[in-house]
């Protein structure tokens, strides 16, 4: 009896090994995406010309109205400040001492070479129509957040405005920087 229990089970082995096996299975994928977050600004056009202006003088950027902003430019100045990023931004910004052969210092109220500057945000350009507020920076250097929740692709206007010193040790011209950071907001 034996010796037929391990002749079927050596025929059964012999059959196993000749006929193929049907496995079964399936697979399936998953498919992972994953994006770095970017902090990112862009200032349009990056440039301003104050010209050259009287001693004491006040000059902004925005659009000249004779009843609503007598101090503004004919030609517009406004810089558009755009988040270039991929995540909603809080936009900073700070002024730099106005740097020439003698510079002028950054100061609340102008003075003996002491200088006045400050900054207007609008989610729109200033059009002339109704008032126009900007707020001083008292120190040089040190950044004030100002535009807040600013979407992907969405921008802010920048309007600047500075006050001259009175009186001046230095005619010549100076060179004032005004930095805008990103934050993720």
């Amino acid at each position: 009896m034996n010796k037929r229990i391990f002749a079927l089970v050596a025929v059964l082995t012999l059959v196993g090994l000749l006929v193929p096996v049907a496995v079964f299975s399936a697979e399936s994928t998953v498919t992972c995406t994953v994006s770095a977050v970017l902090v990112s600004v862009s200032v349009d056009d990056g440039s301003v010309a104050y010209g050259t202006l009287a001693l004491g003088a006040t000059k902004n950027t925005a659009k000249y109205d004779g009843s609503n902003n007598p101090n503004g430019m004919a030609t517009p100045q406004t810089q558009t400040i755009t988040n270039t990023g991929t995540v909603q931004e809080d936009f900073r910004v700070k002024t730099s001492n106005a740097i020439g052969t003698t510079a002028w210092t950054l100061g609340e109220t102008a003075g003996s070479d002491i200088f006045t500057h400050a900054w207007n945000w609008g989610s729109t350009q200033y059009d002339g129509s109704g008032s126009i507020t900007f707020t001083q920076w008292t120190t040089a250097d040190t950044y004030l957040v100002s535009g807040v929740d600013v979407p992907a692709e969405g921008g802010r206007y920048l309007e600047l405005q500075i006050g001259m010193p009175n009186p001046v040790t230095d005619y010549g011209s100076h060179t004032i920087t005004v930095t805008v950071e990103a934050l993720e907001g």
